[in-house]
């Protein structure tokens, strides 16, 4: 009220200085011996509004002078303001066949060479992760598989709905530069309670993202650092893991390679206007999800994982970015320092007026170890790999986007005479993504599974959608 007043109060002085005397107004009769005013009166007169006026002068810079530094106060404050998003993912899921994504070869009629090494039933064909059902990557069943043993969805080829997840993310701003961000899943699985054997949990917590990220003040090029559980540095797919990034429903048979989130330090470097990026990362354990067999979130060994990504975007639609990376380090799973492990890819991202192409290729070996020449990778699980997928959407209008995607997986997983994997599968899916506003996600897509090479042709083609709400 005080600003309003004093603000007021000059502009009225200001104007009756500007009009002067006689101007616009009508003179009241003035007595003949006092029509002079005196000089000296006139002065002082002058003087005091003289005075008045520097005063509010000098009010109206404080008030500047205060505003100013309650607007870099607010600048300062702003980062400290958190914030709470997140998803719901409901679905539905039908996959052929039994749900599995795996057949054993009864007899050793397709792979002979594991007579007498490996028994039949625990000699497996194709891929126990090639019957996902959503975002996250789960299989509708896993059946009798050695490898990967955690099936907490368990269905039998029945098609059923599902509560894929309900995922919370946190971000809080602790100063101008520093932040930390989480992202939590809560997962509703069942479990038969009376059931004093079963070992799955029923509904889960899976935390996976907990980092804390500075932004290094520099002039030259941009620079951040992380430290926690953070995303994966390796190829493309990794950014668009989140059921409302993700153009698609389920994730790339390759994505248990490049998807996960591990343990350790991050540095992400962004030079020529962040067209050049490059990221650096020292980690406990590789980039795998952790549903395969072969990670670590706490090292078994005295080694950690370093690996990194470079790429360039070039100014082609909204960018053609194209990225290399590779990592190396000792082996997940084991406690040899001597056991190595190795990923290098290629991948490529092009936005171009609606349309979005995705593609990448990767390639890699766990070495393993065994105590003998007849029983291979009996010590530390063996596993070789190669794989690639290209996506191509279409944005039609801005709430339809048909895709298609074809991928492809070869891979030999051994551990001694518990089990063998030949896979060597593709897959060719296609689906509907519908944007309803911008909080309602609506996705569907059929995908057809062929096994290829030695491997025996089974059903286990999978029908899936997915509504996703953000909040």
């Amino acid at each position: 009220m005080a600003t309003v007043t004093a603000h007021a109060s000059l502009l009225w002085l200001l104007f009756l200085l500007s009009i002067g005397p006689g101007v616009g107004f009508a003179e009241e009769p003035v007595p003949a011996g006092e029509r002079m005013v005196p000089e000296r009166e006139f002065v002082a007169q002058s003087e005091r509004l003289n005075r008045e006026i520097q005063k509010l002068r000098q009010d109206i810079d404080a008030l500047r002078e205060e505003q100013t530094a309650q607007s870099q106060q607010l600048r300062t404050l702003s980062p400290l303001a958190g914030r709470i998003t997140g998803y719901l993912d409901f679905g539905f899921f039908y996959v052929s066949g039994d749900g599995t994504g795996i057949r054993y070869d009864a007899g050793y009629q397709n792979f002979p060479e594991y007579r007498g090494l490996v028994p039949d039933s625990w000699v497996f064909m194709g891929d126990p992760l090639a019957t996902m059902i959503n975002s996250r990557g789960d299989p509708a069943n896993t059946g009798d598989s050695r490898a990967i043993t955690f099936n907490p969805i368990h269905s039998d080829g029945k098609p059923s709905f599902i509560m894929n997840n309900v995922n919370l993310a946190l971000f809080s701003g602790i100063t101008e530069n520093l932040q930390v961000n989480a992202l939590i899943d809560f997962v509703p699985r069942g479990r038969n309670v009376s059931n004093s054997n079963a070992v799955f949990l029923g509904d889960y917590i899976d935390v996976k993202l907990a980092y804390a990220e500075y932004n290094v003040p520099l002039q030259r090029f941009g620079l951040s650092l992380t430290v926690g559980k953070f995303d994966s540095v390796l190829g493309y797919e990794y950014r668009v893991q989140e059921s409302p990034d993700r153009i698609t429903v389920t994730p790339s048979l390759i994505c248990r390679y490049t998807c996960g989130r591990p343990l350790g330090l991050k540095a992400r470097f962004r030079f020529l206007d962040e067209r050049l990026s490059l990221n650096l990362a020292l980690t406990n354990g590789s980039n795998f999800i952790e549903q395969f067999p072969i990670y670590d979130e706490v090292d078994s060994n005295y080694f950690q994982t370093g690996s990194g990504r470079l790429a360039y975007k070039f100014p082609v639609g909204a960018g053609l970015e194209i990225g290399v990376s590779g990592s190396v380090g000792v082996q997940d799973q084991q406690p040899s320092k001597d056991v190595l492990q190795w990923h290098v890819g290629v991948d490529l991202h092009l936005d171009y007026r609606g349309l979005d192409i995705q593609a990448e290729f990767v390639q890699g070996r766990a070495s393993g170890k065994s105590s003998s020449d007849a029983v291979r990778c009996d010590e530390a699980q063996c596993l070789e790999y190669r794989g690639a997928y290209g996506l191509v959407a279409y944005r039609i209008t801005n709430w339809l986007m048909p895709y298609a995607r074809v991928d492809w997986r070869e891979a030999l997983h051994e551990s001694g005479a518990s089990f063998v994997y030949q896979s060597n599968a593709m897959r060719v899916t296609g689906g509907l993504r519908f944007e309803i506003g911008t909080a309602v996600i609506l996705k569907a897509e059929y995908t057809h599974v062929r096994e290829l090479g030695r491997l025996i042709e089974f059903p286990d083609d999978v029908l899936v959608s997915s509504l996703v709400i953000k909040y």
